[in-house]
Formats: C-alpha cells, sequence, structure tokens
C-alpha cells in the first residue's frame, strides 16, 4: 500500500511537470508569435509611412516640374516674347535696346488673341484684316513649335545648363527642380532608411484625355465666341478640346490660373480628336527604395503624379491708342472711322510704305521704301487704314469687345471739330474691352517721330474733298512689327506722346456694343460733342482755365518736343530669322516701360489740308 502510493505520488509529480513544460511551450509559442505580429506590424506601419512619403515627395516633383515648365522663354521673330505664361514688361531679361523691357506672351493668350481678331475680321467683312489674321496664325503655329521643343528639352536630365534662361535669366531646370523636390520631401522612417534610387527621376510630357478650363478667357461677348458648351468652361476655353475659327485649328494648351495636381487616370500622350496638341501637363515618376532596421533586403516602389503649370495673366491695363486726326479742320467725307474704309476715293488713292533705317526718324535715322511682306510697297489708303486697326485692336489681347468694335467703326466724330478748327480723336481701351472716346480741338499741327524699323505710309497724291480743300493722308502704326529681332530699338512697342498723354485726364465718353456708353456723363459729353463746335473743346468740357493750361502744355510738346512722341509702323522686310532661345543674361534692374501703365500711340492717321 505504501509502495503503491508513492509510485501514485510520483505519476503525480511528473504529470504535473509535463503540464508546466507544456505551459511554458504554449507560452513562447504565443511570445514568437506577438513578435512576429509585432514585426508585421512595424514593417506594415514603416510600408503605409513609407507609402505616404513617396506620394509627398513624387508630387512635390510633378509640382515643381509644372512650375519651372512656364518659366521658359523663347523669343519669336513675329511676335516677341513667347511662354506659357504672360508677363508684363517689366524684367531685366527682355529688355529692348531703348533699356525697357517687353512683355512675354502666353502661348494660350497668344493663340486666343488671333481667333479674336478673325472673329473681328469676319464681323467686320475685312478681308485685309482676314489676311493679317492668317499670317499671324501661320507664325504662331511655327512659335508653337519651337516652344514645345524646348519644352520637351526640358524634360531630360542636365536639360538646364546655359541654354534655358527665365525673364530674369536665371536658369531653368524642370528635371533638377523635380530631383530636389523629391529629396527635399523624403522623412527618414525610424529603423529604416528610405531614399530615391538615383537617376530614377524620369518626366515626360502630355496632355489631358478630358477638356478642363483653361485661365484663357473667351471673347467678348460670349454668344458671338463661337463656342460651344463643351468648348468653354465657366467663360474660358478649355484645354487639348479643336475649337476652330475660319478654318483654323486652336487647341489651347493645359495650363490654369494655379499650379495644381492633375488625377494621373487623366493623363495620355496622344489625345485624341485634335490636329496638334501643346503638351504641358508633366508626369513624374520616381522609384522609391525603403530598407528596413535588421533586414538584409529592401523594397522598390514605383510612384508617380502629374502636375498641370499655371499662367499669370496679363490684363494689359494700357494697350495703346489709335487716333485720327484732322487738320486744321474736319473733311466732310468722313463723319466716323468706318468712312476712311468705305470712302471710293481712299480706296484709289495710294499709300507709298516706307520704314526707317538706323534709327528714329527724326533721330537719327532715316526713310526708306520697304514693302509690307504680302502687301508689297503700296496699298491704298483705306487699306492702310485696315491695317493699323487690326495692329490696334491685335494689341489689345483678349480684351477687346467685339460689339464695341463694331460699334467704334459706326459712331459720328464728336463735333468740336470744324472747317476751321482741328483736333485729334482718340480712341483707348477700357479695362472691360468698350473703347473710350475722347477728342482735342484747337490742334494746328502735329509731329510724329517714325520709330527704328516700323514705318510711315504717305500718299502719293491728295485727297481732294467736296469742301474745296484737298488734304495729304500720314499714317503711322508702331505696332506692325512686334518684337525685338525685327521691331527696332524700342521692339513694337508705344512710345510716349503728348497728346495722348492729355487725353488720358480729360472726359470721355465709352463706345460699347448697346449704343455710346452706359454712363449718363459719357452720353450727355457725347451729345455736346456732336452739337457744340468750339475753337477748343474736349469731350464735352467746354473753356475752363486748368483745362485750357493743360491742353496749352500738350500742344506745346506736339509742336517742339517731336522726340518724345512715338509712332512705330512695322515694314520689316526678307526672310525673319528663327526663333531662338533666351540665353543672354541682362543685369541691372527692372525697368518698367512706361506705356505699359499709361497709353501711348499705336496708330495715327493724319489727313492735313494743303
Amino acid at each position: 500500500m505504501l509502495y503503491g502510493c508513492d509510485f501514485c505520488r510520483g505519476k503525480k509529480r511528473r504529470t504535473r511537470g509535463q503540464r508546466g513544460n507544456l505551459l511554458i511551450l504554449i507560452v513562447a509559442i504565443l511570445m514568437g508569435v506577438l513578435m512576429l505580429l509585432l514585426g508585421f506590424s512595424l514593417s506594415y506601419v514603416r510600408m503605409l509611412g513609407s507609402n505616404a512619403e513617396q506620394k509627398t515627395a513624387i508630387e512635390a516633383a510633378a509640382l515643381a516640374a509644372a512650375r519651372d515648365l512656364a518659366r521658359i522663354v523663347i523669343e519669336d521673330p513675329n511676335f516677341g516674347f513667347v511662354s506659357l505664361s504672360d508677363a508684363a514688361p517689366a524684367t531685366p531679361n527682355t529688355k529692348a535696346e531703348d533699356g525697357f523691357s517687353m512683355p512675354v506672351v502666353g502661348i494660350n493668350t497668344l493663340l486666343a488673341t488671333i481667333r479674336l481678331d478673325m472673329i473681328l475680321a469676319s464681323e467686320l467683312g475685312d478681308t485685309t484684316m482676314s489676311t493679317l489674321a492668317q499670317t499671324d496664325y501661320t507664325n504662331a503655329m511655327a512659335a508653337k513649335d519651337f516652344l514645345v521643343a524646348n519644352l520637351q528639352q526640358a524634360m531630360l536630365p542636365g536639360s538646364g545648363g546655359s541654354s534655358l534662361r527665365d525673364v530674369d535669366g536665371n536658369v531653368v531646370s524642370p528635371y533638377q527642380s523635380a530631383v530636389e523636390a523629391y529629396q527635399q520631401n523624403v522623412v527618414r522612417i525610424a529603423g529604416g532608411n528610405s531614399r530615391m534610387v538615383n537617376g530614377s527621376m524620369k518626366l515626360t510630357l502630355g496632355a489631358l484625355s478630358s477638356p478642363a478650363m483653361t485661365c484663357t478667357p473667351l471673347p467678348n461677348p460670349a454668344g458671338m465666341a463661337g463656342v460651344s458648351s463643351t468648348q468653354s468652361m465657366q467663360g474660358f476655353y478649355t484645354s487639348y478640346n479643336d475649337i476652330p475659327f475660319a478654318g483654323k485649328s486652336f487647341v489651347f494648351a493645359g495650363i490654369g490660373k494655379d499650379v495644381k495636381l492633375i488625377d494621373q487616370k487623366n493623363f495620355t500622350t496622344s489625345p485624341g480628336g485634335v490636329p496638334y496638341f501643346i503638351p504641358t501637363i508633366v508626369k513624374a515618376e520616381a522609384d522609391h527604395m525603403v530598407v528596413s532596421a535588421g533586414q538584409g533586403g529592401a523594397n522598390i516602389v514605383h510612384s508617380l503624379a502629374c502636375a498641370q503649370p499655371a499662367s499669370v495673366h496679363d490684363p494689359r491695363p494700357a494697350p495703346g491708342a489709335l487716333t485720327l486726326t484732322f487738320l486744321p479742320g474736319k473733311v466732310d467725307e468722313l463723319t466716323h472711322p468706318e468712312s476712311i474704309l468705305t470712302n471710293s476715293q481712299l480706296n484709289n488713292d495710294i499709300f507709298g510704305i516706307k520704314t526707317s533705317v538706323g534709327g528714329d526718324t527724326p533721330g537719327g535715322g532715316a526713310l526708306t521704301p520697304a514693302p509690307v511682306p504680302g502687301f508689297g510697297s503700296t496699298i491704298p489708303i483705306s487699306q492702310g487704314f485696315s491695317m493699323g486697326l487690326y495692329d490696334w485692336i491685335r494689341r489689345a489681347g483678349t480684351k477687346a469687345d467685339i460689339k464695341a468694335v463694331k460699334a467704334f467703326l459706326k459712331t459720328p466724330f464728336a463735333g468740336g471739330i470744324t472747317s476751321t478748327v482741328g483736333g485729334v480723336n482718340c480712341y483707348t481701351w477700357n479695362p472691360d474691352g468698350t473703347i473710350r472716346y475722347v477728342q482735342m480741338t484747337g490742334i494746328s499741327n502735329r509731329s510724329v517721330v517714325v520709330s527704328q524699323s516700323q514705318g510711315r505710309a504717305e500718299s502719293s497724291g491728295v485727297f481732294s474733298s467736296s469742301n474745296g480743300n484737298s488734304y495729304k493722308v500720314t499714317g503711322t502704326d508702331e505696332s506692325r512689327q512686334p518684337g525685338r529681332m525685327r521691331g527696332g530699338q524700342h521692339g513694337g512697342e508705344p512710345l510716349e506722346d503728348a497728346i495722348v498723354q492729355a487725353c488720358a485726364g480729360l472726359p470721355s465718353t465709352t463706345i460699347a456694343g448697346d449704343g455710346f456708353g452706359s454712363d449718363i456723363a459719357g452720353l450727355i459729353a457725347l451729345l455736346l460733342l456732336l452739337a457744340v463746335p468750339s475753337a477748343l473743346f474736349v469731350a464735352g468740357t467746354q473753356r475752363d482755365s486748368k483745362l485750357m493750361r493743360q491742353l496749352a502744355a500738350a500742344m506745346l510738346l506736339a509742336g517742339t518736343a517731336a522726340s518724345t512722341l512715338g509712332l512705330l509702323t512695322a515694314c520689316g522686310g526678307g526672310a525673319p530669322p528663327p526663333p531662338v532661345v533666351v540665353t543672354t543674361t541682362v543685369t541691372g534692374p527692372r525697368v518698367n516701360r512706361p506705356t505699359y501703365t499709361s497709353n501711348g500711340i499705336v496708330v495715327d492717321i493724319t489727313f492735313e489740308k494743303q
């Protein structure tokens, strides 16, 4: 009995020991499982952090490249400086020979301006304006191709160097900016190592598979813009959508008000349904490597993001003035601007075209006969006015109101200019695209400068009026040839003009699409102008001492300081040079062009009694 009891007690002790060992084994297994789970959790957390890191870094890279893309500037012989974004004439690397900066036109703004000019030519039934717009379209396609080639080049490693620069003369390298932005946004994860694989960054230019809103406004009024509901959004053109006019295709690039990320599913390198496209959407790709602490291998993940560049829209606050001058009195047959286009005698009388060579004339240059490409060395006077009208409208960019332009042509000249009292009808642009009209009278002579590489058109004979007087007709146009490559020392930009400057401070009337203006004061001023002749009468305001002093000063400037009166006409002949990449760097401060914020003169037509 005692033996049996001892045996039983031993057996029980062994059973308890086995159970204890099993418990230890279970605990050990559970601890191992927990460690595995913990390791997996840490790896998972690290993976999530790495994915967030990759997303942040690649998006920063795409945005940086898109931002740089809009800084690239080329120089074109027909339009001057061209980029993805507009820029006001206030940048050191765009200075003309006169020391003042030149503007930069965004490619979408350029296309929209030409399309608007085609619409206006069609609305006015003006074949000369239509021909000029068609020529601008052809030249714009060449400028577009050269710009695209440089944008594509900028996507490659080492593309900066000294070949691509911005308006301030700084080197532009979207690729390098993308790499730096990626690296600056990489965050190290505790216990591991995360970085971009060297040399893995790749940039690709493309388009949007679905049209999106640009920052390029439609013509005003929109009902005359010739666009469908799918071709516009909220008053702006859509991108990567063919929006034709007059048999020409207009495909606007993907450029918005702000640099922004784009859904990669909307990225394409071959958008359908368009004859051409301007690739501006940047796709950035890179390989991201994560090495966890204590692990022998590395995880490599491919990441990508897409971004769209932005344009700063230039409002062009003072595009310049069109002036119609009658010295020393009116021409009875010419009662409103359109009569210059339709008068039968002016359709037959001839302008001889000259250009100023060697400098401004007067001022070191000399007038030399020069043909206008596509028109020859002589043109009818009425056609010369069409050319000048086109160039004045073109300088307004996308703001010209279609109805206002049509109304302007039919608006009668005010009554201050009589058979014995000469004067100037001055037309400038309001911010909304309507036209500001001022008449300055009491002017007996006017001297204008012909800017270098621009020109003057002079009638070969005289215009015989029914009032018994004969008139010599002179036309000047300072913006026929924009840009510093062919536009002379002032680059086809308006010069300051004393009479235009005086008119800026005088009462005016607004020419809009539905009459002569919405303000009562302007309408009363126009009625007074039409009804009350005066020896010195400006926009319905009769003599007062302060006004008399202003006008006297303006007329003194007009007669004795001709060098300050700037008018240009572009008549450059010969084959144009090719567009170039802006590689020069101009040092010195920013020098704003004075006629950017206050109107200079673009076109003047003068009838002077002989």
